[in-house]
């Protein structure tokens, strides 16, 4: 324990090293809406997307502060913002078609296989001159 801080890295704040100030600080509002705020940007955009479709605009949000934040019942996404995702979202499904189709025409092609996996040809070894010198 010592004389050492504790750093939490979603609120970006120290903190006494002991077990119990840790734990008020995990279980605080501050923390939980950070921790939430910072796992939102690895969450899939088409279900952000789907959420941020079905949610009206917050007022308190756009007039300046709204004291919810990712916990609040209306829209925190300006329309800027929505056309941005839907952008995202229609790039990613693009992309998955592509490699979707793109396994489907590998599937039919006949690839060639490596030398070392080619059955041996008696023919050609017949040709073959033992006489050689090494070295």
């Amino acid at each position: 324990m010592g004389g050492k801080s504790y750093f939490c890295d979603y609120c970006c704040c120290f903190m006494k090293n002991d077990i119990n100030v840790r734990k008020l600080h995990n279980a605080g509002m501050l923390h939980t809406a950070a921790k939430v705020t910072y796992m939102r940007r690895f969450e899939n955009p088409a279900q952000i997307l789907k959420k941020e479709h079905l949610k009206k605009p917050c007022r308190r949000f756009f007039s300046g502060y709204c004291q919810f934040q990712l916990f609040c019942n209306y829209g925190h996404y300006s329309p800027e913002d929505i056309k941005r995702l839907e952008k995202i979202v229609g790039q990613q499904k693009k992309g998955r078609r592509e490699k979707k189709g793109n396994k489907r025409s590998k599937k039919g092609q006949n690839r060639k296989t490596p030398p070392s996996m080619q059955p041996i040809d008696i023919n050609k070894l017949k040709g073959f001159n033992k006489n050689l010198d090494w070295g």
